[in-house]
């Protein structure tokens, strides 16, 4: 990150080259290379500007135009935002070129003056005419058109002027940036931080970015004489200042009809052009074409560019300024009805409670379906209504009852659901006997579900009882059931008839053309796969379920759940790369709809640290895991035994033997004590516990009872088809014969071993045995096992100078670019590494040259001479 000096040294280079007056830049201003960079390399006709007020517009024409190539001149005509007749323009151009127009028509004295050129010529009309100027903007879509050789316009405004754009655009004669391409980013953040002498935390600076939208104006002011908490304090609320700015800047000039209009979307989360009619009667159509033009909407939320929503900081201040529109209510009920007639039942039942109609929400809510809590946060959205609705609300009817007690199985809080379901006793008896036996068969499917994630053996039976029982319309409640029976038998190792179930409910859900459903019954899919070792066939699923079911969603737990199979399935096949990002994007998208299943990409991310000897790092990201599990409520049954397997082989891996058995041994008698089945997304948690204490024997001498339970485990999982935890044993007894002194077994043992992983595509035991048995690795291997085991091990870790920091040349490249100011993002970038490994790496740099800040390390390698 570059300082004041560097910012002040980049200002000195901004001197004009041409004798013409440019207005001064600002006192704190952050030059932005990227933008201005991108500007000049064009070569294009007409360079547009269009963004709403404070977006640094004309300072960034400002920027260019001091950096015209040589012999280029320059007219710079500031036109206020105010209307300009052709004779007014004529007038001011021809002054600037110190020519005499003509007296014919303005247009065709314009063409004469612009025709004259004798070199090149930039022409910049900064703050274009803020209200349409018809008789202005023919003029300029006119000249626009005219290829005149050496002419270049570059032209900023918050209003996207009425000219033949896409004409332009397909000429490739247009270069134009709206206030995404302007807003400011993090690194141009820090740099103004530096120029104001403020340091914040990273939150507060991802909060300010995203709160702000980049918006540069309103950024400087919430820091003008700030401090952290009183930053934090703003932006909850804003300033005097800030609301000023917006009421001189945005709203001053608005027609009295534009500002009411403003002040009714502010309370909008999104709007569409229908629902804008349904607000703002008749004219709403046209009321958001002309704030579209005023840049004042963000559109494209939505892949058919139908909805939209205001600008976000705008829609922050409007709502507290004074005079503004504090209790919405008649706009809210519109709205809920609105959505609650195009069957978008969520919108509807948000608006119901912004009205304060409770009993409206909850009516609507009766609509709300299975397959809708899968969608985005709907899941948790749900239960935070039950938190603000009256509570006797949500067990008024026996249908809210059941979205309830399904509602929180899928955010896994399991110990919730019993006394909910209780509540259906009060609807017992029913009119008829249908009814009594579909109302019972509902309460069976939910008892089912919920006994399959607690492990429990009796769920198969409830599932089997109620689809005998569920109506046809009753099809999602039937999926899960057929659902909840494949876990059941992933659970026992019973992998055809988990295939046989899953089948079932796959097809039923394509009958019903659900891809919410078909993608949540492909994560059951790709365990299976994993199970059998079909890692590229699993791959290969993962990558088409997450395309289908982004076509019927943005977000969701079962985009989530994919994402985070995808990556365990590439970490298999020792792709560490490619499933570091996919268990990212997983865990992003499951911290954001707070799915439980978030649990498995904490998990997936401490194996892939405690593979590469990084075991604080696991350790944390387990404890992380467990913080995570109790903030979202989560059942301890649905995670504990988990954690604990996760913790004993990370004891196992550090070499604690003793430790491990402490961990693995008390679990594995409750659950065989317990009689109970692995939770759902860990089916293979009680063959592992076995694997893992076989090898806590092996690592403290007991040969004779690892070799026995790692022999029966791996014939066991072959008669199931469990192929890649028999291949994992398989490793495991080369270990094992060869502390037997049995070396010729181990080999035969090792060689049946590296044939499966080839044809499996299995390739993390391999990384494992080879930190141990390199050499005997490396003489059995096939050759492309071979490559890749030394392309990992080989050259990323030999040390490049010989001092007391013992740095890699991994970790060297690392510092270099810590010392340039990159950012952990740049420099994972840049090196084509992951951010976790970059942060690896500069925690390893840290320990190394026995320091605690980036600072410090670059200062004690200059000191060594590891850097110039």
């Amino acid at each position: 990150m570059s300082g004041p000096s560097s910012v002040r040294a980049f200002k000195c280079q901004l001197t004009p080259r041409l004798k013409s007056p440019l207005p001064r830049l600002p006192v704190n201003h952050v030059p932005r290379p990227r933008l201005s960079r991108a500007l000049l390399a064009s070569e294009c006709r007409l360079t547009l500007l269009s963004a709403p007020a404070g977006f640094g517009k004309s300072v960034l024409l400002n920027e260019c135009a001091r950096q015209a190539p040589a012999g280029t001149r320059l007219v710079w005509l500031d036109l206020s935002g105010r209307a300009l007749t052709l004779a007014e323009l004529l007038a001011r151009l021809a002054a600037a070129l110190q020519q005499t127009p003509g007296a014919g028509e303005p247009y065709d004295e314009l063409c004469n003056l612009l025709s004259r050129l004798e070199q090149p010529l930039w022409i910049v009309l900064d703050d274009y005419p803020r209200q349409p100027c018809a008789v202005l903007d023919e003029c300029l879509d006119r000249l626009l058109g005219q290829a005149l050789p050496g002419l270049r316009w570059w032209i900023s405004g918050r209003r996207r002027p009425d000219w033949n754009l896409p004409r332009l655009l397909l000429q490739d004669d247009l270069l134009e940036l709206d206030a995404y391409a302007l807003a400011l980013q993090e690194e141009e953040l820090l740099r103004l931080l530096d120029e104001l002498g403020l340091e914040l935390p990273t939150e507060l600076c991802a909060r300010l970015l995203h709160d702000y939208e980049g918006w540069l104006a309103g950024i400087s002011l919430l820091l003008l004489k700030a401090d952290v908490p009183s930053l934090r304090e703003r932006l909850g609320a804003g300033t005097p200042v800030l609301q000023d700015y917006i009421g001189r800047e945005v709203l001053s000039d608005l027609p009295a009809m534009l500002s009411r209009a403003l002040l009714v979307l502010a309370h909008m989360p999104r709007f569409s052009t229908a629902l804008c009619e349904q607000l703002l009667e008749e004219c709403g159509g046209e009321i958001l074409g002309e704030l579209r033009s005023r840049q004042l909407v963000i559109h494209g939320l939505d892949s058919r560019g139908e909805w939209c929503r205001l600008w976000r900081p705008l829609a922050l201040i409007l709502k507290q300024l004074p005079g503004g529109m504090p209790a919405p209510t008649q706009a809210h009920l519109r709205a809920c009805q609105w959505f609650y007639q195009r069957g978008e039942v969520r919108d509807a039942v948000e608006h119901a409670l912004w009205a304060e109609q409770p009993e409206v929400a909850a009516s609507y809510l009766q609509c709300f379906g299975h397959g809708q809590l899968l969608v985005g946060h709907s899941v948790t959205q749900f239960l935070h209504w039950r938190d603000e609705l009256p509570s006797h609300l949500f067990a008024s009817t026996p249908r809210l009852i059941t979205l309830l007690g399904w509602a929180l199985i899928i955010c896994a809080r399991l110990d919730e659901v019993d006394q909910c379901m209780a509540s259906l006793a009060n609807f017992l008896p029913q009119a008829d006997a249908r009814r009594q036996h579909q109302l019972l068969a509902q309460w069976q499917a939910v008892q089912g579900v919920l006994q399959r994630q607690r492990g429990q053996p009796s769920a198969r039976q409830h599932c089997l009882e109620a689809l005998e029982v569920l109506s046809t319309t009753s099809w999602s409640q039937r999926v899960l059931c057929y659902q909840a029976l494949a876990q059941q038998a992933l659970a026992l190792g019973e992998l055809d008839e988990a295939r046989r179930c899953s089948d079932a409910g796959l097809k039923l859900a394509r009958l019903k053309g659900s891809l919410v459903f078909e993608g949540l019954l492909n994560v059951d899919q790709l365990h299976l796969l994993a199970m059998r070792g079909e890692f590229e066939h699993g791959v290969e699923l993962a990558e088409q379920a997450l395309q289908q079911v982004s076509m019927a969603l943005r977000q969701g737990p079962v985009l989530a759940r994919l994402r985070l199979l995808h990556g365990s399935l590439l970490a298999s096949q020792g792709r560490t790369e490619e499933a570091y990002a996919a268990y990212r994007a997983g865990l992003q998208e499951a911290e954001v709809c707070e799915d439980a299943y978030l649990l498995f990409g904490y998990l997936g991310l401490a194996e892939l640290a405690a593979v590469t000897g990084d075991h604080d790092q696991a350790f944390q990201l387990l404890r992380e895991a467990e913080r995570q599990m109790q903030w979202l409520q989560v059942s301890e049954e649905r995670y504990r035994g988990v954690l604990q397997l996760a913790d004993g082989a990370l004891c196992l891996r550090r070499g604690d033997g003793q430790a491990a058995r402490e961990i693995l041994q008390p679990l594995f008698e409750r659950y065989d004590s317990q009689d109970l089945l692995a939770p759902s997304g860990f089916y293979d948690l009680l063959p592992r516990l076995r694997h893992y204490l076989a090898l806590v024997d092996l690592r403290q001498g007991l040969l004779e009872p690892a070799l026995e339970a790692l022999v029966a485990l791996r014939d066991e999982s072959l008669r199931r088809d469990h192929l890649a935890l028999a291949c994992e044993c398989r490793f495991s007894l080369v270990e094992a014969l060869l502390a037997s002194s049995r070396e010729s077994e181990a080999e035969q043992e090792l060689r049946s071993a590296l044939s499966e992983a080839q044809r499996l595509q299995l390739f993390r035991p391999l990384q494992e045995l080879y930190q141990r048995q390199p050499g005997l690795l490396m003489r059995h291997a096939t050759p492309d096992q071979r490559l890749r085991l030394q392309q990992e091990h080989a050259p990323d870790e030999m040390p490049v100078k010989d001092s007391v920091a013992l740095l890699s040349a991994r970790e060297l490249e690392v510092l270099t670019l810590i010392a340039q100011g990159r950012s952990n993002l740049e420099i994972a970038e840049r090196l084509f590494i992951s951010l976790h490994t970059v942060k690896t790496h500069a925690r390893r740099i840290n320990g190394k040259l026995k320091v605690e800040r980036r600072t410090q390390a670059v200062a004690q390698a200059k000191a060594l001479g590891l850097l110039d």
